[in-house]
């Protein structure tokens, strides 16, 4: 059984959301041995201006924590996307290992990531979010690290921003596999042509270490703001937020190496006072 779960500091606020790292059967070269591992987590209270709340459903109220909702309907196994609207799936490859073919996998989202939506909402003051370096984790194996994609869509009003961040600063991924496997290095697919073709886009992938929050140290209490948010929520405003876990099929670290491989996942957010 799966364990999902959210935890989100009041004042100064940090959210730590907890996913279960999914294995699965067989795509294409991938072959993926079941695994649940499920790393425990700790919350401490800040002093702050801030408070930003959660919720898997806002009409059951925000809290300070909730159960993430997600819809893991079968195994993670590679897609490639640019933008989180249009996924693609593996078809066909040549003798050298390079993929000639893809075919449309938006149907195979809610069975090949992990995906889900939660609602933020911000009291007392506007709040700038950003991730929380302390509170993430994702693991130790360099493979998973190098060849896993976190996506994020936040909703607030008529505002939408759209993040794919790789994983890599999150641990050493000095020692991973790398082997290219498309026509073009460092692309994921944008869209395909009618014969199954791909049409490939520089991979959009962030490292995340530039929206990390700052610390605290010395006599500082609460996280302070970093070189970028990733979303405003003003006072009583409500954000909503999709993500996706996935591995990146064209990524040249997903190959045969990473069947089998474990991720403990661990994310945290940080509000701050807007300036």
């Amino acid at each position: 059984m799966k364990k999902n779960m959210i935890l989100l500091w009041t004042g100064v606020a940090s959210l730590f959301l907890l996913l279960l790292a999914i294995g699965g059967v067989t795509y294409a070269w991938f072959t993926f041995n079941p695994y649940t591992n499920v790393e425990p987590i700790s919350s401490t209270v800040s002093d702050g201006e801030v408070a930003l709340l959660i919720a898997a459903d806002p009409g059951d109220g925000f809290e300070t924590q909730c159960t993430l909702p997600e819809s893991v309907a079968g195994d993670l196994q590679p897609l490639s996307t640019a933008d989180l609207e249009s996924f693609y799936t593996f078809a066909l490859q040549n003798r050298q290992g390079i993929t000639t073919g893809y075919r449309d996998g938006n149907a195979l989202v809610d069975t090949d990531t992990i995906h889900g939506v939660f609602y933020l909402e911000s009291l007392k003051d506007n709040c700038d979010v950003y991730f929380y370096r302390p509170g993430m984790n994702f693991g130790e194996d360099a493979q998973m690290l190098a060849a896993l994609r976190l996506g994020l869509r936040i909703n607030i009003g008529d505002e939408v921003k759209t993040y794919i961040f790789a994983l890599n600063a999150m641990g050493d991924t000095f020692g991973a596999t790398s082997l290219q496997t498309t026509a073009q290095e460092g692309v994921v697919v944008s869209s395909i042509l009618e014969n199954g073709s791909p049409v490939y886009a520089a991979d959009p992938a962030r490292e995340l270490t530039s929206f990390f929050a700052v610390p605290p140290s010395g006599q500082e209490k609460v996280p302070r703001a970093g070189q970028n948010k990733l979303c405003t929520i003003q006072a009583g405003q409500v954000a909503i937020v999709e993500y996706w876990l996935y591995l990146e099929g064209c990524d040249s670290n997903c190959v045969n190496e990473v069947q089998g491989r474990e991720a403990s996942i661990q994310l945290s957010f940080a509000g701050v006072t807007g300036n």
